[in-house]
């Protein structure tokens, strides 16, 4: 990374006085659950922008042992416009994997700083006082929001153990066609394979560098040779295989959660329905989280990309076929 341009991200908790103060402050958080790369980023981002919920952004993400303190200074303002110069510097613009924007705004996943500070991707006994000291710093940060919107793909399938940790919160599924999600996964895995991965070394990053994910970090250098000696399709048609199976897996685990789920806790929204219609889907929201509509629905803009990976043609039966031998 560029050492010329330093993000002063915080090495100490700087909020341990003030965490007193927020502790009244309720937990109800709302929960985006899908597989990971069917869509829960455009669904967080339409949902933080169509109620008052607080969200995490990468400024939240990055900062948050000094959320508390910069609110109480002002300095927010000055950290988010020293993390944006240090995106450009990096010249991340954005996630490389799919084209999202990347700013100090940009919202994030909670699982990376579950992981920073717990050592898990996952909300689980062991970290539920982190996990609710994120929900009240987000609220104390975000002055009029009601509840806290977040969302971790790895925590579908974990939601009846969210819900014994917190009864009042509300889940928002997000389905998308495995081959699809197929798609977008394999995709985004030669994505890492191409080039730095400035932004995901940033996420991962809990203060010690490479050390803290050595492991995978060696791992992605050898397929990196690998890509290299064997060229993107072949890679391809190597991963597809695994992926699929993973694909089958994680949506077995999806359809028997959602099924199972309370229906005054929990809402299920097709990715087709969302990208064709977002100003009817988020309004169908209104009821469950029992919260009023803020923003301008017919602004939502829609950004979605056509690369349909070659090895995937005429795939879709052989997935389906793995789909249905994990639901049984």
């Amino acid at each position: 990374m560029n050492a010329m341009i330093d993000p002063n991200f915080p090495t100490c908790n700087e909020d341990a006085d003030k965490l007193e103060s927020i502790k009244h402050f309720p937990l109800r958080p709302v929960f985006i659950m899908g597989l990971h790369r069917s869509g829960t980023t455009f669904l967080y981002d339409c949902v933080a922008k169509c109620f008052p919920v607080a969200h995490l952004s990468l400024y939240h993400l990055l900062y948050f042992d000094r959320l508390l303190n910069n609110e109480e200074s002002g300095a927010d303002i000055s950290d988010k416009e020293r993390l944006n110069s240090y995106f450009t510097a990096l010249g991340v613009k954005d996630r490389n994997i799919d084209g999202t924007h990347v700013d100090a705004d940009a919202v994030e996943e909670y699982g990376f700083l579950l992981r920073k500070k717990s050592g898990s991707f996952k909300l689980n006994a062991d970290n539920v006082p982190l996990f609710s000291t994120i929900c009240r710093k987000l609220l104390a940060v975000n002055p009029g929001k009601q509840a806290v919107l977040l969302k971790n793909p790895w925590d579908t399938g974990n939601a009846e153990e969210i819900l014994s940790f917190y009864p009042d919160a509300r889940f928002i599924y997000i389905s998308r066609e495995p081959i699809s999600v197929l798609n977008s996964m394999l995709n985004a895995l030669l994505s890492y394979l191409e080039g730095p991965q400035d932004y995901l070394e940033i996420l991962l990053d809990d203060g010690n560098g490479r050390r803290s994910y050595r492991k995978g970090y060696a791992v992605w250098v050898c397929l990196k040779a690998f890509r290299k000696v064997l060229g993107r399709q072949m890679c391809a048609r190597l991963a597809r295989g695994l992926l699929a199976k993973e694909v089958a897996r994680q949506v077995a685990v999806y359809k028997k959660e959602v099924s199972t789920m309370p229906p005054d806790r929990a809402i299920e929204i097709d990715y087709e329905s969302l990208i064709s219609d977002p100003a009817q889907s988020i309004r169908s929201l209104e009821g469950l989280l029992d919260l009023p509509l803020i923003g301008q629905l017919d602004s939502i803009e829609v950004k979605q990309r056509k690369n349909v990976n070659p090895v995937l043609r005429n795939y879709s039966d052989k997935l389906n076929n793995l789909v249905k031998h994990a639901l049984k």
